[in-house]
């Protein structure tokens, strides 16, 4: 009898440890908007957790609109705004340790490139001009860009469309699409699936350590090179030494894939 009440003791006190730190670490969050005034040509993501989505505004026009949504603990709400303006650049920052914050950006015009790096959470951009970010963990989606990309994802997938200039990817884990791409590209995969299709003939090198590789292209002459590994190829455009576009298709241990239509 006292080894079983000895016992129920100490679940109820186990017990009650975990509810007080269940209370610990209960979320508390606000939602808030503000206007930027003063020309932005550019913007740069330094946020600690946290998604950030950030487009430019159908028509054009207007200020920069800022809205956040922040997350913290009871003791741990941050004071003030997270974001600032250094020239002409408009600086994103976290809010500190046991809280994040998810930031909804719109500019007024397309001509803003867009750089920086998130540790944790997803970002989405899209209608600017370039973008060059790094993200610790989250998926990374980049739509309707006018110029270059570049990209490196920790862990996490990466989706572009409709992306003018040149594209680089690089991902530690996780799956990667594009579609409509009318620039170079370039994507290096080192766990996951690489899927790509072309807008235009221009250079692809898609090279996956562990996953299928898929590429389309438009009809025309390519200098073809491909090694599967220990996976299938199912190459469908035949191989011109006299092209002067490269297309190179690399798995260590997937499938590839190469068509054109």
């Amino acid at each position: 009898m006292v080894k079983r009440i000895a016992l129920a003791a100490v679940v109820v006190v186990a017990a009650a440890g975990a509810l007080s730190s269940c209370v610990r670490l209960v979320q508390h969050r606000f939602e808030d908007r503000h206007e930027v005034t003063g020309a932005v040509v550019a913007v740069r993501i330094q946020n600690g957790s946290g998604d950030v989505t950030l487009r430019s505004r159908d028509g054009g026009g207007g200020a920069v609109e800022v809205r956040r949504t922040v997350h913290h603990t009871r003791d741990d709400r941050p004071d003030g705004v997270t974001h600032r303006l250094e020239g002409d650049t408009l600086v994103l920052d976290g809010c500190g340790d046991r809280c994040s914050v998810d930031y909804h950006v719109t500019v007024p015009s397309e001509d803003v490139k867009v750089v920086g790096h998130n540790d944790s959470g997803d970002v989405t951009v899209e209608r600017v001009a370039a973008v060059e970010v790094s993200i610790g963990s989250g998926d990374a989606v980049v739509r309707e860009i006018g110029g270059a990309v570049r990209l490196e994802n920790g862990s996490g997938d990466v989706t572009a469309s409709d992306v003018g200039g040149e594209f680089t990817g690089r991902i530690g884990s996780g799956n990667a699409r594009l579609t409509r791409m009318s620039g170079p590209v370039l994507v290096d995969d080192s766990s996951g699936d690489i899927e790509v299709e072309m807008a235009a003939a221009q250079r692809v090198h898609a090279e996956s350590g562990s996953g299928n590789v898929t590429v389309r292209v438009p009809r025309g002459s390519y200098r073809v090179r491909t090694d599967a590994g220990s996976g299938e190829e199912a190459v469908e455009v035949p191989h011109d030494p006299n092209a002067t576009v490269e297309l190179v298709l690399r798995s260590g241990s997937g499938d590839l894939a190469l068509s054109a239509s």
